[in-house]
């Protein structure tokens, strides 16, 4: 569990796993192991029943050379399962900017949230943070802070779209809250991804998102800009996309580009200043 784990073709890695086996779109297998059962060479005996029934679904993979064995010494990072993800980026932020820059102003502005992990983990690391999410599924609120004791953190129940102007352009405590806001991130933020790009340069702070799904058709006017400005409909072409907006919107700032140790999607695209 949570480490890269290689063999040889003569053996067969038993697992225990919560859901079905998947491939992601380069065709290779994704799978979140709770147990190791055993490790099978070639000749032994099935340590699992063949025939499945309709509690038990028994898949076998023989994993490829190219993955031969490593130990925890090894050099590969350690791999969090998908389920953490949050909390994997919410300590990266810490540990990548400090816990000083973050609590400035209002805090960190967690866009498309969703259940507030983010922000919860932020509080509790003593960095202040409010959720922008249209459909906050972590309590109710109606303003920068929540009435609800189990959060934390405060929760402004509206959508981020374009470059904000229509959230920092109101005279409450709402609009207040995003602008002075010290960084701004989403973790797999899907429709609000370009835009907390576009605010965080309008308000000349700081950014991490971690990019998720393309949406082509709901943004048929995004085009690259270095490939005859063919439609952006690939994942890497929409990261592509948010590196180029540096060079447009950001008067020429060049933005960073690292990997989170979980499963799934884990490019995260940011900004230090």
């Amino acid at each position: 569990r949570g480490t890269w784990v290689n063999t040889h073709t003569s053996q067969t890695l038993v697992i225990q796993t919560p859901s079905n086996i998947e491939r992601n779109r380069k065709g290779t297998r994704i799978v979140e192991v709770t147990k190791l059962l055993c490790l099978q060479h070639k000749y032994d005996e099935n340590y699992l029943p063949t025939n499945n029934d309709d509690k038990v679904y028994n898949e076998y993979i023989t994993l490829d050379e190219t993955n031969s064995a490593t130990s925890p010494s090894s050099s590969i990072p350690f791999i969090n399962l998908k389920s953490e993800r949050h909390k994997v980026f919410a300590h990266w932020l810490i540990d990548t900017y400090g816990k000083d820059l973050l609590s400035q102003g209002s805090g960190v502005l967690d866009v498309a949230g969703g259940n507030g992990t983010i922000s919860r983990t932020l509080v509790e690391c003593g960095v202040p943070s409010t959720l922008l999410d249209p459909n906050p599924r972590c309590g109710c609120g109606s303003g920068p802070s929540s009435s609800s004791s189990e959060v934390s953190f405060g929760i402004i129940p509206y959508a981020l779209n374009g470059n904000g102007s229509d959230l920092t352009s109101r005279t409450d405590a709402i609009g207040e809250t995003i602008r002075n806001c010290s960084f701004l991130c989403g973790l797999h933020p899907d429709q609000a991804t370009e835009p907390i790009i576009s605010l965080a340069l309008r308000l000349q702070r700081p950014f991490a998102v971690v990019p998720c799904c393309v949406m082509p058709s709901l943004f048929p006017n995004r085009v690259q800009k270095r490939y005859n400005r063919d439609p952006v409909r690939s994942y890497s072409a929409f990261c592509q996309y948010l590196l180029d907006m540096g060079g447009e919107e950001g008067g020429g700032k060049e933005f960073e580009v690292g990997l989170l140790p979980f499963v799934g999607r884990n490019k995260v695209i940011y900004s230090r200043r």
